[in-house]
């Protein structure tokens, strides 16, 4: 009786023992998760933009009329623009390029203008400010954003170009850009 009581405990303190790593493996990770916490998500990425300005007169509507976005960024040299955010850069910009990214149902078009306008060429910004009232005349869903070129934003426009040209799956920026409208 004393060899089975003494069988009986040592079978329990086995099978207590056996299911240790076991219970090690999912307490240790849950509790290191609560202390830690996630980790920061590198796929979202916010930068401010100034929305291209909307007006109705006479009851047309004029400019961009949407102001939601929460996209995958992509160059204009992406095959496919719909339900993307185009980026593109003042001195890259064309009517023709803007037009492309309409056309394919963009989700949005961002143009990063440079700190120093100084440095743009004229024939450039003359340009620019010969197809501004064209887009300003114009109606369209896809909201028209700007941005002003800092060293992040910078970087994250070649990232967006070189997944842009590979044509990844995921855009360089990691998916999402989220941008704070003023």
């Amino acid at each position: 009786m004393l060899e089975e009581a003494g069988e009986e405990v040592l079978g329990s303190v086995l099978l207590k023992a056996s299911c240790l790593p076991l219970s090690f493996l999912v307490v240790v990770p849950a509790v290191l998760l609560l202390l830690l916490g996630p980790p920061p998500a590198s796929a979202a990425h916010e930068f401010t933009v100034y929305r291209m300005q909307q007006y109705e007169l006479g009851g047309q509507p004029y400019g961009t009329r949407n102001a939601v976005l929460n996209t995958e960024a992509r160059t204009v040299e992406a095959d496919v623009l719909s339900r993307r955010c185009v980026m593109m850069r003042l001195k890259d910009f064309s009517y023709e390029q803007y037009q492309k990214a309409l056309r394919q149902s963009a989700g949005a078009v961002v143009i990063i203008l440079p700190q120093s306008m100084s440095s743009v060429p004229q024939d450039v910004i003359r340009q620019f400010m010969e197809i501004e009232p064209e887009m300003l005349a114009m109606e369209t869903i896809v909201p028209v954003y700007f941005a002003e070129e800092d060293d992040e934003l910078l970087s994250i426009y070649e990232q967006t170009q070189a997944a842009s040209a590979s044509q990844g799956s995921a855009s360089a920026a990691e998916g999402r850009s989220v941008f704070k409208k003023h």
